[in-house]
């Protein structure tokens, strides 16, 4: 392993002096003003001046009427992408008291998850009183390809990811789970044009879902909330139930 010595000497010398500055800024949460921050990072005010100006224009810094620099919104999104405890932790508190609420009103489970490198983590739920309410369970993982939430969650994934699940082999767990790259492929893209996604019964053929996307400050799909029914109801019970998901995807989104 290299020593410490040898990790400096390679190091960018602009980019230390970056997070020179992201961490005393970092230390005061009321931000500071240029000459504070070119005194505490030890750098010139021209070079302060520079590094703090590409910084504003990344979101990774922005300025209060009083001239001070403080941390911007672009470290949120980044800090999102870092764990699903992360990610998980912020769109769970946010979700937890809508879907409650939710899940007394029509007495179905409501649930919320997330994609965490390529698998489905539920991260919220909401159990319903129903006698026939299907169960949920806290931190379960589901495959990406199968299932209304699952299937948002995927349909608004990197381009990359999408290859990545088309080219490997999908299970099938009935006759209604796409396996077939073509079709899932146009399954996505008529989430993305509807806004919402069902499942049919790709799990079990008595069971059904609708699920709609929950969006950051960004507009960026960050997890999808289900509601998950069995398939005997009528056909203006499920669109209260998919109006339902919608809407309350649409609050969660309010408050991320």
């Amino acid at each position: 392993m290299p020593d410490e010595s040898e990790l400096s000497a390679n190091r960018n010398p602009a980019i230390e002096k970056m997070m020179a500055i992201l961490t005393e800024i970092e230390r005061q949460p009321n931000g500071l003003p240029l000459g504070k921050v070119a005194e505490a990072a030890g750098v010139t005010r021209s070079t302060a001046y520079r590094i703090l100006n590409s910084l504003l224009a990344h979101d990774m810094l922005r300025q209060l009427d009083n001239a001070h620099f403080v941390l911007g919104s672009r470290l949120l999104s980044l800090a999102d992408s870092v764990t699903v405890g992360a990610l998980g932790s912020r769109v769970a508190t946010a979700a937890q008291p809508v879907i409650d609420e939710v899940s007394r009103t029509l007495g179905e489970t409501v649930k919320v998850s997330v994609n965490d490198r390529g698998q489905v983590v539920v991260v919220a739920i909401s159990l319903g009183r129903k006698a026939r309410a299907l169960q949920a369970q806290l931190g379960e993982h589901l495959p990406i390809h199968a299932g209304a939430g699952s299937k948002v969650l995927l349909a608004h994934s990197s381009k990359d990811e999408i290859d990545r699940v088309l080219d490997s082999k999908l299970p099938i767990y009935t006759e209604r789970t796409l396996s077939d790259p073509q079709e899932l492929l146009a399954e996505l893209e008529k989430i993305r044009q509807q806004g919402w996604s069902n499942d049919p019964g790709e799990f079990d053929l008595s069971v059904r879902a609708y699920a709609a996307p929950i969006k950051n400050r960004q507009g960026q799909v960050t997890a999808a909330l289900s509601i998950p029914f069995f398939a005997d109801v009528s056909r203006d019970y499920e669109a209260a139930l998919l109006y339902s998901a919608q809407t309350a995807a649409r609050r969660i989104s309010d408050m991320l």
